[in-house]
């Protein structure tokens, strides 16, 4: 058992996503504060059976609706996982090839970010633990949802992704650290080839020839300018 997470962190940032995920961060942090929850995880724990509660009520008495279906929670911890990853990636990369761009030392603000500093070669077993943690809570969540016949197990990194026909698959998978970090940096490499395929094409198509409008300031423009 080790005294570092990167789950604190991954959470942390999550809260501030405008999106499902961030509103369940931000549900569990409240319902953590409401109840003295020991940990965030336990808080999720709390929030995911008030989500049930609340998902009863609004079926059968009309109350309001949940803020989701109790079992987008099981999907909520694979995204949790997939930070898990994700920073850990970055900060044991990061500890390998430093980066002071601009004189700012990117390592340190990630150091920061998490908590806490380990050498590169304990980073693996960091995100085993955080791993196994996190399967806990994915299997208790599950539990509370006997209703459910087939459950996608927890992975480290897992994306839903939607085909052209509409249908959605698992993609981009891994089953341990070393798998994420390859799926992680095959992911990260597109998004770069993406981004400079745009910068390139926009930079095809400024027409460098058009002439801005120059006149002194507060000087007003003509009739003829102004029917032009």
């Amino acid at each position: 058992m080790n005294n570092h997470s990167y789950i604190t962190a991954a959470l942390e940032a999550m809260s501030g996503y405008k999106s499902r995920d961030g509103d369940i961060t931000n549900f569990a942090m409240r319902t953590g504060e409401e109840t003295n929850s020991p940990t965030l995880l336990n808080a999720i724990l709390v929030a995911h059976e008030r989500t049930i509660e609340a998902s009863t009520d609004h079926k059968f008495n009309d109350g309001p609706a949940p803020l989701c279906a109790p079992v987008a929670f099981l999907s909520y911890v694979q995204a949790i996982m997939n930070k898990v990853s994700g920073l850990a990636r970055r900060d044991m990369l990061g500890k390998r090839e430093p980066d002071y761009g601009n004189g700012i030392d990117f390592t340190q603000e990630l150091t920061d970010e998490i908590g806490f500093s380990v050498d590169p070669k304990h980073v693996a077993e960091l995100v085993d633990e955080d791993f196994r943690v996190l399967n806990n809570l994915h299997c208790y969540i599950a539990q509370a949802m006997p209703y459910l016949t087939d459950i996608a197990p927890l992975h480290y990194h897992a994306e839903s992704v939607k085909l052209d026909d509409g249908t959605w698959i698992i993609d981009n998978v891994a089953e341990d650290f070393d798998t994420a970090v390859s799926v992680l940096q095959a992911k990260s490499e597109e998004y770069q080839a993406q981004r400079q395929q745009m910068r390139e094409g926009n930079a095809n198509t400024i027409d460098l020839t058009a002439r801005a409008e120059h006149r002194p300031k507060g000087a007003k423009r003509s009739k003829q300018q102004k029917a032009a």
